[in-house]
């Protein structure tokens, strides 16, 4: 069973700790977020998530865009704007609670429960059952025989 965080009835939900030491990278009063999507290479099943970030790490993202010299510019425009045409601004309080905007929720298909992952630069907001899937964890998957080369040093 993975751990989960419950929403409200008004959509918020508490950062996991794991995640707050990427609050307390400077002065965060609040986060960006958007829907976004990863597949699995095994079926190519698409899982709907939603990314979260600092301002300081879309700002580091946007800026690899732009400094990308494969692009053309036309190409860094788009990418740029649809960047930032997708984010979704929320404010975080003193213990640690933003409001996810109501169309992300719809993204996840979540009623009550949502997952966490936490990266050093983003959080995902995964639907537990979605997560368990991607993840092979519904069958009883507990090894990842490719991250033992990262993890065995």
């Amino acid at each position: 069973m993975l751990p989960t965080q419950r929403l409200s009835p008004k959509n918020q939900v508490t950062i996991p700790r794991e995640a707050r030491a990427l609050l307390f990278a400077g002065d965060v009063d609040h986060l960006r977020g958007m829907k976004h999507a990863i597949t699995r290479s095994a079926d190519s099943e698409t899982f709907p998530i939603v990314l979260l970030m600092t301002e300081k790490e879309l700002q580091r993202r946007e800026q690899r865009i732009l400094d990308d010299a494969a692009l053309t510019a036309e190409q860094r425009l788009h990418l740029v704007t649809s960047l930032n045409g997708e984010m979704a601004m929320m404010s975080i309080d003193a213990q640690h609670r933003v409001v996810l905007s109501a169309h992300l929720v719809k993204h996840l298909s979540v009623e009550r429960d949502i997952f966490f992952v936490c990266t050093n630069t983003t959080i995902q907001v995964w639907n537990p059952e979605h997560y368990s899937r991607w993840s092979g964890r519904e069958s009883g998957a507990n090894f990842n025989p490719a991250l033992n080369t990262y993890l065995m040093i």
